[in-house]
């Protein structure tokens, strides 16, 4: 005997597919490529996944991000802008690293459990 919860999930299923909610997703009828979810250690899907469905970046991308800007900029920079630049470029550079090192000792500590 399903839940009360899930028999209500049914019907607002059966009530989104006859309204044609789900006609026009993208991928439709295409298989789901797992291979990125199943290579990502268990121990961060869980999170990766919350994170993809809030369409938000993991914060090493958006340090990634932030450090090819600041690069970009650094570009037409000159004198005391340059040098402002160039230390908040050293800064998130080594923030990164930090944030990767974590990244991997999980990695490494996820493998080993």
């Amino acid at each position: 005997m399903s839940s009360p919860f899930a028999q209500l999930a049914e019907v607002r299923i059966k009530e989104a597919i006859d309204a044609g909610e789900f006609d026009n997703l993208s991928g439709k009828g295409q298989p789901l490529d797992m291979e990125g979810y199943f290579s990502a250690p268990s121990s961060l899907r869980s999170g990766f996944g919350l994170l993809k469905s809030a369409s938000v970046a993991p914060p090493e991308v958006t340090a990634m991000q932030e450090i090819a800007g600041l690069r970009q900029q650094m570009e037409s920079a000159t004198g005391e802008r340059a040098t402002l630049l160039r230390n908040q470029l050293q800064m998130r550079e080594v923030e990164l690293a930090m944030a990767l090192e974590r990244v991997k000792r999980a990695l490494k500590a996820d493998v080993f459990d």
